[in-house]
């Protein structure tokens, strides 16, 4: 449990229908929060949140937020004016980007539209080597007349990106310095500051879009902060699922992306390292949208990213998110079709069911219709659903196909489903890896009620629903350390960097020392360096990223040759006799600064579960009886067998028949029989 002079810490994470707020309490319980959330200004609902939850106390608290105002500028392409600065000659790269097609066949292909207008995109005379040479001096006047023509450009922020700056940043420097120093007051995004990758349409782009939601990001954060006024400090936390303050968020708010989804996978890896698992596959599903990663034994950190088309190279977790949440409307297409997404109800006006006006049926309405979700216990019993209205929203949508109801409903579902196990396969199959050999953790609002469906769908035979699953995302955003990723390029082959390893050493040195000064030195904090090494056959296009063993005591970088021949063989099936190819270094430094959250042992209440009440539903196979129990009538180490509706504060869980389930530290593991 959470040490009881830590326990003003929250845990937020906004989503898109519901904000949700945890804070441990001193008898090592979690107390738990969950309000509709407020789109137009997400801080208003972690205010009220935090006011709730700390009720009469005024000790000083700390708050780490998972946010998705940068994800939602990007959807909603609503971010600031950027003028974009990069090498003269250059000016078109954002336009032309990379030959990868979204739909192979497609004969009119309509990509994604930059975030910069061509009219705000202004060449600067300068000219560096792939070494890093000078070969084109940056004058003085040069940066003058550059930074006058973005004056006249009348933007809020400005990106740099010159030719090469991941080998020699000294140009791109020079002109942040200049803008920097502007009285404009631009926010101010630099490609080798973000990124130290050597693609130059990769690096435009993370520069053009951390410019584009930088001024949205740094004003919701103030008034985030304005809001906390007894919070003595606020964290983000990042894509690649560590925490970091709010100044740096507000300036490289790029690291965001994907900062909620992150929180839901760290949380799900701690609970299952509770009772003894480490190889899972995620299923988040919230109001808009379902979120699903895999894990073996650790995080697994990518450094690609792609939000609507717009390519990022900052290091993220590997999430695959596809538009199929409780919130997700069903409708009639234009053939005449039965569809679920990827339009949601979000918070306002939410599902018809939520009786906030909301028309159309989602996926929760076809769960309540169907008896899945139980009308008097939503939110504990705090909100009770709207079923006439969820019944009324089927029958239009029936009418419209001219199908009955309860197969309008059930088709809904199995929608969703099929939504939700082709991302269960891209991140499992389709990375060389068999979902039978994982645990599926089901949580969110919505995970729990078709965890069971799913693991079916892809033959797996253990699920795991963490406690508290609908809040697990801001659970997790407790646990998650502070920490920093730091790419270098190298560009090197192998051998010849093994052989001569000495500017190979100052570069390991000096991210170590980079490290260092921004996690900064915490008491009884120990920082840990991980080191990975990118490598590639000479005459390949993309690296394959490996784990290396280095420090300063060491005689220099041990060969990582094997392990990168051993995973290339496992992902694309042989090994090349080709002469291997350093691509670039990656260091993830964290603090372990987290507090201990222990998951507690339930007491359970035998009465209330003898006297379970017995209801009618149908899974999507007909019929069934099933029991409706809550959640805390279960005690540690009690079995129960499915079919049963498990009802709980944050979230329902279905068990199907031929489950069964087991508590174990408060989880449940659900495990299939033979």
């Amino acid at each position: 449990m959470i040490r009881p002079t830590e326990a003003s810490r929250f845990g937020v994470d906004t989503g898109g229908t519901f904000t949700d707020v945890v804070m441990p309490g001193g008898d090592g319980r979690l107390r738990v929060y969950k309000l509709l959330s407020t789109p137009a200004d997400p801080s208003e609902a972690i205010g009220d949140g935090v006011d709730a939850l700390l009720g009469s106390d005024e000790r000083p608290y700390e708050v780490v937020h998972g946010t998705t105002v940068a994800t939602n500028a990007l959807l909603e392409r609503r971010g600031a004016r950027v003028a974009f600065v990069i090498t003269a000659g250059f000016e078109d790269v954002l336009w032309l980007g990379r030959q990868a097609r979204p739909e192979l066949y497609a004969l009119h292909v309509k990509m994604p539209e930059p975030v910069v207008a061509r009219a705000d995109v202004v060449g600067v005379h300068e000219r560096l080597s792939a070494l890093g040479e000078v070969i084109e001096v940056l004058s003085e006047t040069e940066i003058a007349r550059v930074v006058a023509d973005v004056e006249a450009l009348d933007v809020d922020a400005v990106a740099i990106c010159t030719l090469h700056a991941w080998a020699n940043p000294a140009h791109e420097a020079r002109l942040a310095r200049a803008f920097r120093q502007h009285s404009a007051g631009w926010h101010v995004s630099v490609s080798h500051e973000i990124s130290g990758a050597f693609r130059e349409f990769e690096r435009a782009s993370t520069a053009s879009v951390n410019a584009y939601v930088g001024p949205l990001m740094a004003r919701y954060l103030r008034r985030l902060q304005g809001r906390l006024k007894g919070a003595r400090g606020v964290e983000v936390l990042l894509s690649h699922g560590g925490r970091a303050e709010v100044a740096f968020a507000a300036e490289q708010p790029v690291h965001t992306v994907l900062s909620g989804p992150a929180g839901g996978v760290v949380g799900a890896l701690q609970a299952a390292r509770e009772v003894g698992l480490e190889k899972i596959i995620t299923l988040d599903m919230g109001g808009t949208s379902t979120d699903v990663s895999l894990v073996d034994g650790e995080l697994e950190v990518r450094e690609d990213a792609e939000i609507d088309g717009l390519s990022m190279v900052v290091p993220v977790i590997d999430i695959v998110t596809v538009g199929a949440g409780g919130g997700s409307i069903a409708y009639r297409d234009a053939g005449g079709a039965l569809r679920v997404g990827p339009r949601s109800a979000g918070a306002s006006p939410g599902p018809a069911c939520y009786g906030r006006g909301g028309q159309e049926l989602t996926v929760t309405d076809a769960h309540l219709a169907l008896g899945t979700l139980r009308s008097g216990r939503f939110l504990g019993g705090e909100m009770t659903l709207d079923a006439p209205a969820a019944l009324r929203a089927l029958g239009r949508l029936a009418d419209a196909l001219e199908t009955p109801a309860e197969e309008v409903a059930r088709g809904v579902l199995a929608i969703a489903d099929a939504a939700m196990a082709r991302a269960l396969k891209v991140v499992s199959l389709e990375r060389g890896r068999d979902p039978r050999d994982f645990t599926l953790v089901g949580f969110g609002g919505a995970g729990g009620l078709h965890a069971c469906r799913l693991a079916e769908a892809l033959s797996m035979r253990r699920v795991l629903i963490p406690q508290n699953p609908g809040l697990l995302s801001a659970r997790g955003m407790l646990g998650a350390r502070r920490r920093r990723y730091y790419r270098r390029t190298v560009l090197r082959p192998l051998t010849e960097v093994l052989a001569e390893d000495g500017s190979l050493r100052e570069l390991l040195r000096e991210s170590e020392l980079s490290a260092v000064d921004a996690l900064g030195a915490e008491s009884g904090a120990e920082l840990e360096l991980r080191w990975e090494v990118g490598l590639r056959y000479q005459g390949q296009s993309f690296e394959v990223v490996v784990p290396v063993d280095w420090s300063a005591e060491l005689e220099g970088l041990r060969d990582p040759s094997e392990r990168f021949e051993a995973e290339h063989e496992r992902l694309y099936g042989y090994r090349a006799a080709r002469e291997v190819e350093l691509v670039g270094l990656r260091l993830s430094a964290s603090l372990s600064d987290a507090p201990a959250l222990d998951a507690l042992a339930p007491e359970g209440d035998a009465r209330a579960l003898a006297d379970a009440e017995e209801v009618m539903l149908d899974m999507g196979k007909g019929a069934v009886a099933a029991r409706v129990i809550e959640r805390a009538w279960l005690a540690e180490g009690q079995r129960i067998k499915g079919p049963v509706i498990l009802t709980e504060y944050s979230a329902t869980t279905v068990v199907l028949p031929g489950w069964e389930v087991v508590v174990s530290r408060g989880h449940l593991i659900l495990e299939r029989e033979s």
